[in-house]
């Protein structure tokens, strides 16, 4: 019924070694994202006691439950069996669309056994519903491991383009790193930077990381998704109700050695411009890119100006300045481009049906 997540704080949690206990805190968030309310019975949370690989911790009374609502929910450790639960404060209380709950056990002294224990989350709802059981994992890695920062070099690539994807993880005896990505698997464990397949897709990665020590096996994982601009499209039966247009790929264009140029728009679109200046320019030699879009009387007119060159000079990704101008259908646009400092330029038309961005005497 209600949706759940999981968060360690440290991330993992270590073991304990030496007089010192380390600790834990698990943060469980529950939401409901369904469109009816819910009505909760309670949430029973329950952890393994112990001191073996798959034990979080030898002290059945250890951890402290804090929460973010006490208005609407009582969060409390069960006297006679060592749980926590979440009740409805007042009983009757529903569960409304969209409602959260924020959960905290804080303090919780992790035993000495590397492994993987799990945290059980048991949900009773209230007029007969079925109960609900779900398990979350909880890596304990050794004294000193840490691993994270997993993210993609670009968080937004072109169709058909690749990145990379980079992390922080500790190299160790008994340590090892998969990729885990479209149903494949490859073993980065001597890495630190793995570059990705061409991507034609949104696309999730996992990095599942394994430490292994004394028969204990921790498992982690860590996962970062890449957003791919214009997207293959793959699907089954497609039923279309009502009018459907298809757009056609941006044509890339510049001035050429002209100062200004004027064109006349054949369908509506977006004309996009992005300029960048070779070098700082804080006067008025900024390099400046105008657009006037002339229709039905009336002239809009949009500029940008670039006035910082790049770190790089020769860095194609540096994005400069950037323009966006609407034009419809049998407009006239008129492009200019002004000031003294060295510069480049890209300009690029979107059209929404068929139609191209034609040269006025051509």
């Amino acid at each position: 019924m209600l949706t759940c997540v999981v968060e360690t704080d440290p991330a993992p949690a270590q073991i304990s070694q030496g007089p010192t206990p380390a600790t834990v805190a698990l943060r469980i968030t529950l939401t409901n994202h369904q469109r009816t309310a819910v009505h909760v019975d309670k949430v029973r949370i329950s952890f393994p006691v112990g001191s073996g690989p798959g034990d979080l911790t030898t002290k059945p009374d250890s951890g402290v439950p804090y929460l973010d609502n006490g208005q609407h929910w009582r969060f409390q450790r069960d006297a006679e069996t060592g749980e926590f639960v979440l009740t409805p404060r007042p009983l009757s209380r529903r569960f409304p669309p969209g409602d959260q709950v924020e959960l905290t056990i804080a303090g919780i002294e992790v035993n000495s056994a590397v492994g993987t224990s799990e945290l059980t989350i048991d949900e009773a709802v209230h007029e007969g519903g079925e109960p609900r059981q779900e398990e979350w994992p909880l890596a304990k890695v050794p004294v000193g491991f840490g691993v994270g920062d997993f993210r993609p070099r670009h968080i937004l690539v072109q169709g058909g383009s690749p990145t990379a994807l980079t992390w922080r993880g500790d190299s160790r005896p008994g340590a090892t790193y998969t990729m885990v990505h479209a149903g494949k698997t490859e073993d980065v464990t001597d890495v630190r930077n793995w570059p990705t397949p061409d991507l034609h897709r949104d696309s999730t990665f996992v990095l599942a990381v394994e430490v292994r020590e004394d028969g204990g096996v921790a498992e982690y994982a860590l996962t970062t998704t890449v957003t791919v601009a214009r997207p293959d499209l793959t699907i089954g039966d497609l039923t279309v109700h009502g009018k459907t247009t298809l757009t056609h790929l941006p044509t890339e264009f510049g001035l050429g050695e002209a100062d200004e140029l004027t064109y006349t728009a054949e369908t509506d679109g977006f004309l996009t411009g992005q300029l960048v200046s070779e070098e700082d320019a804080p006067g008025d030699d900024a390099p400046t890119l105008t657009v006037t879009v002339s229709a039905d009387g009336t002239d809009r007119l949009t500029s940008v100006q670039a006035r910082q060159a790049p770190p790089d000079p020769e860095d194609p990704r540096f994005p400069g300045s950037r323009l966006t101008a609407v034009v419809p259908r049998g407009a006239r646009v008129t492009i200019g481009r002004s000031g003294t400092a060295p510069s480049r330029h890209l300009l690029s038309w979107q059209p929404f049906g068929t139609g191209e961005l034609k040269p006025v005497g051509s």
